[in-house]
């Protein structure tokens, strides 16, 4: 989940440090080099900063989400059923006022998101499971953060999908846009035949206003044997949301089975293809059953790269250049995903491996930095800040 709106606008970070220097550089060089040092600092080619993580919070019991304020504080949700607010200077204390939540398997509280309009109505939006081991759907929560930050108050109930039993694959990733919308991903609970068909919430990415209304313009609102709040199908477990409001496209990252996992653009009415074709394969070893081809339905954007799966997990956009850049974590993979926009698509770059775990979630704070997440029974909440390296200089130690 991403929001902007907050105050801020995310900055381009991994070049700023780069660019400082190279300008600097430039005052001393003929004209020549300077035109192609200062050029060179917007070309992908040009050699990234370091990132250095920095732990500034934790430890937290599974974390899942983070989402900040504008006061620089910033949410923060455990799956086990907590939610965090910790402040700049790394105080942390719990926010009361959640409803029941159910917390077996992979459910529990989930997403977080801040209104764009926080700053007047202080109402913040979160995911989470509701029923028990036996039955479970996701729901979508609005409250508003007590004026001392320690309790939500005025909760109301906003979605609930259709129900399953198994207590996994639930998605649960929140997207809230200035113009008053909700998005929602929602996996495919292991009934994946069931993404294909319109008369559930299994594999789909849901819209809904922020008041719980559907919009009547939802491309399936009129159709009698479908759910009106989908906005697309097929997918398997979307695990990353994120609105880039500068260009108005909406973007997904999703689970394949073993590999293929994906970044889909996502749009009104499109079927994106699971369980019928895919870039991985099955836990039985054997393909996707339609290939990975077929018409009427969407290829992704991107297919991460393996090994065999990344399990991509939060999804962050960096609008404020030319192209975006995108940031995902990345579970399996333990490591931070950058894709960067070229003429073919989007190139991979994998940052910070085996550095610090699986990364469920990431965002881009009011300062411009990446802040990360890890996902472990004792995670961590981290800040990133770029490093510019020196030649035979190593990275300095944590």
């Amino acid at each position: 989940m991403q929001v902007w709106g907050m105050g801020y606008r995310p900055r381009s970070y991994v070049w700023r440090p780069v660019a400082m220097v190279i300008c600097a550089l430039a005052l001393l060089m003929p004209p020549q080099a300077q035109a192609r040092s200062v050029a060179d600092v917007s070309e992908p080619e040009t050699q990234m900063a370091a990132l250095e993580p920095v732990r500034i919070g934790g430890t937290f019991e599974f974390p899942w989400s983070i989402a900040f304020l504008p006061d620089r504080s910033l949410l923060l949700t455990e799956r086990v059923g907590r939610l965090q607010r910790v402040t700049p200077d790394g105080v942390v204390r719990e926010v009361t006022g959640l409803p029941p939540i159910f917390k077996g398997g992979l459910a529990g509280l989930l997403d977080v998101a801040v209104d764009p309009d926080f700053a007047s109505n202080r109402l913040i939006y979160f995911s989470y499971v509701h029923g028990d081991r036996t039955r479970s759907a996701l729901r979508v929560m609005r409250a508003r953060l007590s004026r001392d930050f320690r309790r939500l108050e005025a909760r109301t109930m906003l979605f609930e999908s259709t129900a399953a039993e198994r207590d996994e694959q639930y998605g649960g990733r929140l997207a809230v846009t200035r113009d008053g919308h909700l998005f929602l991903t929602i996996g495919d609970r292991w009934e994946q035949d069931r993404a294909q068909h319109l008369d559930n919430h299994f594999g789909k990415v849901v819209r809904i206003r922020t008041d719980g209304s559907v919009p009547p313009d939802n491309p399936f609102f009129s159709q009698m044997d479908a759910k009106p709040e989908i906005w697309s199908y097929g997918h398997r477990n979307s695990q990353g949301l994120a609105f880039d409001e500068a260009r108005g496209d909406l973007y997904a990252v999703e689970h394949g089975p073993m590999g293929g996992d994906e970044l889909n653009l996502i749009r009104p009415g499109r079927n994106y293809g699971w369980p019928v074709i895919g870039h991985g394969i099955g836990y039985d070893g054997t393909p996707m059953p339609g290939g990975k081809v077929r018409e009427g339905m969407e290829q992704p954007d991107h297919v991460f790269g393996e090994p065999p799966a990344q399990a991509p997990s939060g999804l962050a956009i960096d609008s404020a250049g030319a192209r975006p850049i995108l940031w995902v974590g990345a579970l399996a993979g333990e490591a931070l995903l950058r894709l960067d926009q070229d003429g073919e698509g989007w190139r991979e770059t994998r940052l910070l491996h085996e550095e610090i775990g699986r990364i469920r979630d990431v965002r881009i704070g009011p300062d411009g930095l990446l802040y990360v997440i890890t996902d472990a029974a004792e995670g961590f909440l981290y800040r990133l800040d770029p490093v510019v390296e020196q030649a035979g200089q190593p990275r300095p130690a944590r």
